[in-house]
This record gives C-alpha cells, structure tokens and sequence, in this order.
C-alpha cells in the first residue's frame, strides 16, 4: 500500500513538472510562458508531493487510529489528484480491514453483548448512545462509529462490519472506478445479502447485484479492485445458483424451484456476452427449463460444475 502511494504520488509529481517544462513556451505565438503560472504549477505539485508522503508517514505509525486517518483525507482530499485521492481512500479501507478483527474481539465479551442486545435496533445514532450507560461499552460503541464501522448482528450475536456508505462522501474526487467501487460496497453494508442463513433480499435483487458486478468487472478490467468485485461475484454466483440454507432456490418437500426465484429469474435478461456470470445463468436456465425448474441430477450437476468453475 505504502509503495502503491508513493508511485502514484511520484507520477502525478512528474506529470505536473512536464506540465511546467513544456508549457515554458506558447507554441502558437513562441513567447514565453507566464512564469507567475509556472511557478504556481510547481508549488502545487510541490504541495501534493508534500501531502502524499504525509499520509504515507502516517500509515506508517504504529499507534496512528482510524478516526486520524479519516481526518487527514478529510482535510486533505480536495488538495490531490483524483488517483492520489484514491490511494489516500485505499490505504483506510486497508487500515480498516486489518483493525476489524480486533474490534469484533472486542465485542465478543458477554457484558458488551448484553448491553447493546438491550437497546440496540439499527445503528449507532446519538440518541442510542444517550441510552448506553454502561461507560465501557459506551466508549467501545463510539470507537467503532468514529472509525468508519457499522454494528450488524446475526444468530443473536452482535459484532461491527465497515461501512461504506461513510465512503459515499468521497466519491466525487474518486477516479470512475473507484466511485463504481463504494457504490457496490455501500449497497452490500446497507442491506447484508445473507443473515442466519437465509437470504435477506429478494432473488431479484441477488440478480440485480451480480449484474451491477459483472458489469464493475467488464467496465473496468484494470482497476485495482477488480480482484475484489470478482470475489464478491462469486459469492452471488452461488446465491443464484444455490439460494442459502433456509431460502433455498428450490423447495425441500417437492424439489421444485420457488415460483418467486421462478419468475425473477426468467424476466432477467442475460447476455452471454456480457460476462461469465450472465453465461452460467443463460445456460441454467436452459438446464432449468429442460427440467421442468425441479431439481434434477442434471440441474444439480451443472450447478456443482458451475460454481467450482466460475471465475
């Protein structure tokens, strides 16, 4: 991370100095360029430079804590490029990543867990916090808030997840892909896809979010979270090919598809050609209706296949 920061910083730093050089002269009249403006491009390269190898230093720290992180891009973003803005926003996310463990360690005391089962309903909003007496937990609850966390809770448990709708704020100085990026995640911690084993969203919305990836992953096949989409894809893979535990795709008693799965699945549309998710699905679909939608030895076989093979 640290290395992708300071190479991003020095490609803006050479780009603004190529600027300076070659706009020494007007190539239209000859004459030479207002060294007032050269100056002023130098200094600002300068000064990205600066902020760069700040943040870098920053990260560096041992002791350094989320909410520092988030108040230095938060005072910093709008003086960088649009890539070194991306790179401050990664390096968070990383930091995040790496911390989240500690702080779901954290919340696995029985006496956290009692005290935020008693009020807790959907978020950790001022008015939650005012009912939290307990100074502890209290503390730990702000922690997690100003560090960029959510509480999500699953078979009665409580533990904190990153929320990336708090990244909805940076996308505007974000590089195309990285906004498309936040906007995928944040729908994914606004409204978890699977809670106690059960899909919490409809088989349209499971279709939904596997196109809105595959098209991530067509659009930009470059972007440094390409590799992550594509995990995510996987995982929605197997909720349209599979459902989960207790919203199976297709019913314990009879073995025959969910009429609701049913019709979302044949008013999709799926363009083999649009990525490999869409080529499973079309070509299920045709196992599917071979089968009269039951499930089948060969339905079964080809989902196994499938899943095993997507990439």
């Amino acid at each position: 991370m640290i290395k992708m920061i300071k190479k991003l910083t020095g490609i803006a730093l050479v780009l603004a100095l190529a600027m300076a050089i070659g706009g020494g002269t007007d190539k239209a009249s000859g004459s030479v360029a207002d060294p007032a403006k050269q100056q002023a491009i130098q200094d600002t390269a300068a000064k990205e430079k600066a902020i760069m190898d700040d943040f870098s230093a920053l990260l560096k720290k041992q002791t350094v804590t989320i909410p520092e992180i988030i108040t230095f891009i938060d005072s910093n973003l709008t003086a960088v490029s649009s890539e070194n803005a991306a790179a401050m926003l990664s390096g968070l996310e990383q930091i995040q990543k790496e911390r989240l463990s500690q702080f779901q360690d954290k919340f696995a005391g029985e006496q956290v867990q009692q005290v935020v089962a008693k009020g807790f309903r959907q978020g950790i909003s001022d008015s939650y916090l005012h009912t939290v007496q307990d100074k502890t937990v209290k503390d730990l609850l702000l922690e997690v808030k100003n560090s960029g966390f959510k509480v999500e809770t699953a078979e009665g448990m409580f533990f904190p997840v990153i929320d990336y709708s708090a990244y909805k704020k940076y996308c505007s100085a974000m590089p195309q892909d990285i906004a498309a990026y936040i906007d995928i995640m944040a729908v994914e911690s606004d409204k978890t896809p699977v809670k106690d084993a059960g899909l919490m969203i409809s088989w349209t919305e499971i279709l939904k979010r596997a196109s809105d990836q595959e098209r991530f992953i067509k659009e930009f096949g470059n972007s440094a979270k390409v590799e992550d989409v594509q995990e995510l894809l996987k995982r929605y893979t197997v909720f349209a090919l599979y459902g989960a535990n207790n919203t199976p795709l297709f019913s314990y008693e009879d073995n025959q598809m969910t009429a609701e799965a049913k019709q979302a699945y044949l008013s999709a549309s799926f363009t083999a050609t649009n990525g490999n998710f869409s080529k499973v699905m079309s070509d299920y679909l045709s196992v599917l209706k071979k089968n009269d939608y039951k499930l089948t030895t060969e339905v079964q076989e080809y989902r196994n296949k499938a899943s095993q093979e997507f990439r």
